[in-house]
């Protein structure tokens, strides 16, 4: 009776084995990632390059997208950065969305493409987001508000004075 009972008992076994194998309960062969870091941060004057003071953006949503279709957006951390592994494949890396406070970036400007080839690989990425109400002219550099406050004051005195002036020379050929 009791080599009976030993044998149902390392059937039983054998099938409870054999059910957690099939569904899937073994351990998982180890997938070979890569990993994508970096930061968000106000680039305050523009530049696109982190300068000393600049700090990194809370929550900004960064998005990570392959060309089959898959993706997945992740939040920035309290100091701006973020950090993702992901299988070797080729992704895109966007940041799709910025809080309140900041300019909505153009895609073209926070895009840009990853190619992980094989595990153990880190890409560090930099991303400037411009803070609302700055205004940056041309060669990129920062104009304050009151630069361009004290730039409006001064057209407007010229033209003032161009009027006043027009109007005495006008007064003057008719008399």
């Amino acid at each position: 009776m009791a080599k009976r009972t030993l044998i149902s008992l390392f059937s039983v076994l054998a099938l409870c084995l054999t059910v957690l194998l099939a569904a899937g309960a073994a351990p998982a062969a180890a997938q070979s990632e890569g990993s994508i870091t970096g930061i968000v941060f106000a680039d305050s004057n523009g530049n696109g390059t982190r300068d000393e003071g600049e700090a990194g953006i809370k929550d900004a949503r960064v998005n990570f997208a392959t060309s089959g279709g898959w993706s997945t957006i992740i939040n920035t951390a309290d100091d701006g950065t973020f950090s993702i592994n992901l299988n070797p494949a080729t992704y895109t890396v966007s940041v799709v969305e910025v809080p309140s406070g900041f300019f909505q970036p153009e895609a073209a400007d926070v895009t840009v493409e990853v190619v992980i080839k094989e595990a153990g690989e880190t890409h560090n990425l930099t991303f400037g987001i411009t803070p609302e109400g700055t205004v940056l002219p041309a060669s990129g550099g920062l104009v304050s508000g009151a630069v361009v406050i004290a730039g409006l004051v001064v057209v407007l005195v010229l033209g003032a004075a161009l009027i006043v002036v027009g109007q005495r020379r006008s007064r003057n050929a008719l008399a």
